[in-house]
């Protein structure tokens, strides 16, 4: 089957078309086939509007896009994006993440920081550390809050500063500055004590100071004779502590003999009182080995 010229023509031009549609697409879908990318995840409480396609930044510089929103799975009070980025981005363990934009009318997208030269990288498909920061709609309700409560004080002031209160504030015034008048000789004296003390206070100081310079060699001294002494005196109680160990040792192993000699003690009390009640019924026995034979009475 032949073609025809003009049929051949209008093929080429609807391939040719069908071509240049497709590298349109992928450029404004903002896909790289010959680029290599990483997927992080991130979580906020609020995404300022950013949805599906928006881009990422690293630095400020543009590396990547959205490619997935939805409610985190682990907490169903923060949304999850999916960020597709080059995989040569050195995302590292110190890097935020946050919602930012360029200028005040800007478009939203997310940011995230270059961190610290020394940290580690962060693996893909890690969750990123995330920073969130208050959207300017929240700031505008928070100033609105602050306005009425600055309108409230104001209000509060100018009652205070009412003419009654004036009229009262006035008096009291009034009344200050004539106890000051009548005071005065009185606080002029107490100021005059005050300096003066502080005077001699001053002049105690530098004494002080004075001496503490001219007898720091003998404070010093004196210092290392008393941790001398109390180094000395650590030693006695230590040598007197063992004296007293040894004593009770001594005594617990001559427990038995004291036992005995106790004994042989009271065994000889014994016998002393025996000599001694021998001695007063038979004072003869002292110097006789018999007893003497009895007299004769007629």
């Amino acid at each position: 089957m032949e073609y025809r010229p003009s049929e051949i023509k209008a093929g080429c031009f609807v391939g040719i078309s069908i071509i240049l549609l497709i590298a349109i697409l992928f450029v404004v879908s903002g896909l790289n086939l010959f680029e290599s990318t990483k997927i992080y995840r991130a979580q906020f409480q609020y995404t300022s509007g950013i949805e599906v396609g928006s881009i990422v930044r690293y630095g400020g510089m543009e590396v990547g896009t959205i490619k997935e929103v939805k409610i985190a799975d682990s907490d169903n009070s923060r949304i999850e994006f999916v960020i597709e980025i080059d995989e040569k981005i050195p995302v590292k363990e110190d890097s935020k993440v946050f919602i930012t934009s360029i200028g005040i009318m800007g478009e939203y997208y997310i940011e995230i920081s270059t961190g610290s030269a020394t940290s580690a990288l962060v693996p893909a498909g890690s969750l990123l550390s995330t920073k969130d920061v208050t959207p300017l709609m929240m700031l505008t309700e928070t100033v609105d809050k602050l306005t009425e409560q600055l309108s409230e004080t104001i209000s509060g002031i100018n009652k205070l500063l009412g003419n009654d209160n004036q009229v009262q504030i006035h008096e009291i015034l009034v009344n200050l500055n004539g106890l000051l008048d009548d005071n005065q000789h009185s606080i002029n004296s107490m100021m005059e004590n005050m300096n003066s003390l502080l005077a001699n206070v001053n002049k105690m100081g530098q004494t002080f100071d004075k001496l503490l310079e001219e007898n720091q060699g003998s404070i010093a001294g004196s210092i290392r004779q008393l941790e001398a002494t109390l180094k000395q005196s650590h030693l006695t109680v230590k040598q007197f502590q063992q004296t007293i160990e040894g004593v009770n040792q001594m005594l617990a192993s001559q427990n038995g003999n004291y036992d005995a000699i106790m004994e042989n003690l009271n065994r000889t009390s014994r016998n002393l009182d025996e000599f001694t009640r021998t001695i007063k019924d038979q004072p003869w026995s002292l110097v006789r080995k018999s007893v003497p034979k009895e007299r004769d009475i007629k």
